[in-house]
């Protein structure tokens, strides 16, 4: 009898304790009195979608913010308007002397099993290159400016390439100005030549409202290899919580989502390249060093020193002025290996007789630890803004700059694991620089977080699963 009543114990707790296990089918999604009915995004190239250096159709449609908009139509959200490209191989554009040069995204390549040399490696290898090698330049054109495939208004009004104040500027949809800044993404979905990003998106009077700028305040500077292109602090100061109240002053209720600047030099666009390169790459004997110190002699550049063993690459700083590269100087993902490896760049020419030339790396492929330093301590100002706004005006906040910290060493995000290396980390699209749809993916969740932790919702996360990372072929 006594075992009897044991057992029947036994039994009971197992029952109770199955009975309180949470179950999946248990989650209630819920807006907790939030309206997403009228979601509008402002942002740069990471809420318009832009990867692999263009911007194209499926890269938009995979957008953060259409992730998010997605998300939000289980808790009553409604339609997501985007300013849809018609073309899958994408348009990025680079100012030249001439005008606009275009070109298409870029896609994983098999390159050649030899180097620049001839010489054999081993086996072909798989890197990044153009879609479309020969694009046609008026087609390209013609796409880029083409009207959206939806019509406005548009909810997303992230545009590639805006800064800060490129929100508030009133001729960026504006081509026929010489001299002036515009931005030919914002021109091709600008309700006016103009208007302002800003105005376009409040007079939407949005419900609900996300704003993620301030990237390029940091990332154009950094991309050139420089910290003399920053956005000034205190300018970032005055007009960040200008364009965060506008729109919480535009919504119909003074809900939103900011987001802090991650930390640009951990991307793979900074630290791919020098995790293969080392800075001392440069390895002499005796009679090597002693000519080519004499070589940088004749030219009146005394203050590089060469040595037996390893010597670091001579490059040009942004004063002119010549250095050996230092431990923890990073190369950009732009820097031509081959001409290191085959021209001697960042030693000496050797092609040019009778007399070799010395070749200094150019400073736009380099991103010293003092640039560097500069860069991180003005990111951490610009977020001190962004979050004291977030706080002033009760919006939530996600702290991208934190999560991307975390992804350096690498997570686990519904049983992918993911980290900050190229292509093979996972978040990454091909030009280093821009999140991959599943990267997309893993920060519309994050935003979700901050959304749900602040305002009380149970909006349901995406499903990273679903959505792509690089496409090997």
């Amino acid at each position: 009898m006594r075992n009897m009543k044991k057992l029947l114990v036994i039994i009971l707790s197992l029952t109770l304790f199955t009975a309180c296990e949470p179950k999946i089918d248990e989650f209630a999604s819920s807006a907790n009195g939030v309206d997403f009915s009228n979601f509008v995004a402002v942002g740069n190239s990471m809420t318009a979608g832009y990867a692999d250096g263009a911007l194209y159709l499926s890269g938009q449609e995979s957008s953060i913010s259409n992730i998010m908009a997605t998300q939000f139509q289980t808790v009553g959200g409604g339609v997501f308007h985007q300013p849809l490209i018609g073309t899958e191989d994408g348009v990025g554009f680079q100012l030249m002397p001439a005008g606009l040069y275009f070109y298409s995204k870029m896609i994983l390549k098999i390159t050649p099993d030899k180097d620049c040399q001839g010489n054999p490696v081993g086996t072909a290898s798989l890197k990044p290159g153009f879609a479309i090698t020969n694009p046609d330049q008026n087609i390209f054109k013609g796409q880029l400016f083409a009207p959206p495939l939806e019509t406005r208004p548009y909810n997303n009004m992230g545009v590639p390439g805006a800064s800060l104040m490129h929100l508030f500027y009133n001729r960026l949809g504006d081509p026929t100005l010489d001299g002036h800044p515009f931005n030919p993404y914002f021109v091709r979905f600008a309700s006016s030549i103009n208007t302002t990003i800003l105005q376009d998106a409040i007079t939407q009077n949005p419900t609900f409202f996300y704003l993620w700028i301030g990237n390029n305040d940091a990332l154009t500077s950094a991309l050139a290899g420089t910290d003399a292109l920053l956005t000034p602090a205190d300018t970032f100061a005055k007009y960040y919580p200008m364009a965060a109240g506008a729109l919480a002053a535009s919504a119909v209720k003074p809900k939103g989502v900011l987001a802090t600047i991650p930390d640009i030099t951990s991307i793979p666009f900074f630290t791919t390249i020098s995790k293969s390169l080392p800075y001392n790459s440069v390895i002499l004997d005796a009679t090597q060093a002693t000519g080519l110190n004499q070589l940088y002699a004749i030219y009146g550049h005394t203050e590089i020193q060469w040595k037996v063993g390893a010597n670091p690459f001579v490059y040009v700083k942004d004063d002119g002025s010549w250095a050996q590269m230092e431990q923890g100087d990073l190369f950009l993902l732009t820097l031509p290996t081959d001409s290191i490896k085959c021209k001697g760049m960042g030693v000496a020419d050797q092609s040019i007789t009778p007399l070799p030339r010395p070749y200094p790396i150019p400073g736009k492929y380099i991103l010293n630890n003092s640039e560097q330093t500069n860069i991180k301590a003005r990111v951490a100002q610009y977020n001190k803004v962004i979050v004291t706004t977030a706080a002033a005006l009760n919006l939530a906040m996600a702290d991208m700059h934190a999560y991307l910290q975390e992804f350096t060493t690498g997570m686990v995000f519904d049983g992918i694991k993911m980290n900050t290396s190229f292509i093979t980390g996972g978040l990454f699209s091909t030009d280093g620089v821009h999140l991959n749809p599943r990267g997309n993916a893993v920060a519309a969740n994050y935003f979700i977080q901050a959304i749900n932790a602040e305002y009380g919702c149970n909006i349901p996360q995406a499903d990273v699963t679903k959505y792509n990372g690089v496409i090997f072929p």
